[in-house]
């Protein structure tokens, strides 16, 4: 039986002597064994599995609790602000040094027909979009082949700051704030 972390989602056998409540080997988490509240037979009957202790993405969805992204821009439009702009600098690529003025509240970032088109045949057509939230700038990959990485890390939608590295395909991009005087 193979649990799988509530944190950092890695896949890991529990200890045989411990029943019950099992650390992650990994980042520590301890996850603890989700009762479903039905019976065996019930479980059978809908096609559940009684020795799965939580499901995996693939086998359903998480609770919609929202993020803290989600929960941070609740109730507000995509506005820019008054006293800076947003730029990003493409820092590895077929354009290294081109600088992109996010002069939009958001911008679609891809291969072909976005706002701001990259050369890298591993850029998806449509890959992310960058919302900007008066003073907030947030980045969303829209399901994208290769994925979307901020700083290394692979994100699904994710809060930016001055200075981060936003890496699709082939290309790296720096986001970086300008004041306005």
């Amino acid at each position: 039986m193979q649990i799988i972390c509530d944190n950092c989602f890695t896949a890991y056998d529990p200890p045989e002597q411990k029943r019950g409540a099992a650390s992650c080997p990994y980042c520590e988490h301890v996850n603890k064994p989700k009762q479903s509240g039905l019976s065996a037979r019930s479980e059978e009957s809908l096609g559940m599995d009684s020795n799965k202790t939580m499901l995996t993405f693939m086998e359903g969805e998480r609770k919609s609790e929202g993020s803290a992204v989600q929960k941070m821009i609740n109730g507000k439009l995509p506005a820019l602000p008054a006293s800076k702009t947003w730029v990003l600098t493409i820092l590895e690529g077929d354009e290294k040094g081109k600088r992109f003025l996010l002069n939009k509240p958001v911008i679609r970032i891809g291969r072909k027909g976005a706002d701001l088109s990259l050369r890298d045949p591993e850029v998806s057509r449509q890959h992310c979009i960058i919302e900007i939230y008066d003073e907030s700038v947030i980045l969303r990959d829209l399901k994208s082949a290769n994925g979307s990485l901020v700083n290394g890390f692979l994100v699904k939608e994710e809060l930016l700051k001055d200075q981060d590295r936003i890496r699709l395909g082939n290309s790296t991009l720096q986001l970086s704030v300008e004041y306005k005087i």
